[in-house]
């Protein structure tokens, strides 16, 4: 009985922790299933520094044995900035300044005149969700540079390849945009009050992207959402949720056309990540390192 439970043990073990990647690697191939040509899934990053976004011989190779990109939304709908625009400015009418503590907007408005040259005045009629956005790539302690989603899209644009959206653009501003007034405030004060943390956790982020550890950025990012310091929307309505839903869109894309499918790398990981959710369709994964 005993060796029995041991056995049981040792099986559920297994199970909880089979699940995750231990493959150091952003690109991975997709094949089986029946597909006639494969496809390729990339982990980006929506901020990075100058210089660090290289097409390796490796990643423009994929991108050019494809026919189609998918993005997480498709930024090249038109309809894009006008969607943006509503999500931008305050509903509520009130200014940013009156939301928070004198002692927080004047170390918000110090960050801003260092890093954009502007203080907070100008950002005043913000919704706190588009601010608090926009004070995380604060924390970018370099020179910023276009992320790979924009890379892809412009190369995709010059090669004539169809764009798709693994999401409408609406799910996708409802996902990260889902925070309450008062949640994303009391994010932004701790942000502003602790910006050596902010760039330490985004060094930390950037160095775990260039070691190509999605389970490492997987784990990060669950960390933040579980940190009481800062509130944050659910991490099963930011990742899971989303990532699920992706599934069916995107086996019906690569059952058609060989596709280059970019999705933040955060998405990659995890027992609902798309990496585990395409393996338990049936589909093999390969790393690409």
């Amino acid at each position: 009985m005993k060796k029995l439970f041991i056995l049981l043990f040792l099986l559920i073990f297994q199970i909880g922790f089979s699940q995750k990647i231990s493959e150091k690697s952003l690109l991975w191939e997709i094949s089986g299933k029946n597909l006639e040509t494969p496809s390729y899934l990339y982990g980006t990053i929506h901020i990075a520094c100058q210089g660090d976004v290289l097409m390796s011989d490796e990643l423009q190779g994929a991108f050019d044995r494809t026919q189609v990109l998918a993005l997480e939304a498709d930024m090249s709908d038109p309809s894009l900035q006008t969607k943006m625009l509503k999500i931008l400015f305050a509903k509520d009418g009130k200014k940013m300044s009156d939301r928070l503590s004198a002692e927080v907007a004047a170390k918000l408005d110090s960050l801003y005149h260092s890093k954009l040259g502007t203080g907070l005045s100008s950002f005043d009629n913000q919704s706190p969700q588009f601010i608090l956005a926009q004070l995380s790539l604060l924390g970018l302690d370099c020179p910023m540079d276009l992320g790979y989603d924009m890379i892809f899209m412009n190369l995709a644009i010059d090669e004539a390849k169809e764009i798709v959206g693994l999401e409408s653009i609406d799910t996708q501003i409802e996902a990260l945009f889902s925070q309450s007034n008062e949640d994303a405030v009391e994010a932004i004060s701790y942000l502003a009050e602790n910006q050596g943390w902010l760039k330490s956790e985004t060094a930390k982020m950037l160095n775990l992207y260039k070691e190509q550890d999605v389970q490492g950025l997987y784990e990060m990012t669950k960390e933040s959402f579980e940190d009481p310091k800062f509130p944050q929307s659910d991490i099963k309505v930011f990742l899971d949720s989303r990532n699920i839903s992706w599934i069916p869109v995107i086996e019906k894309l690569i059952a058609e056309k060989p596709v280059f499918i970019a999705v933040g790398a955060a998405h990659l990981a995890g027992e609902n990540g798309v990496i585990n959710l395409l393996k338990k369709q049936g589909y093999t994964l390969k790393p690409i390192q």
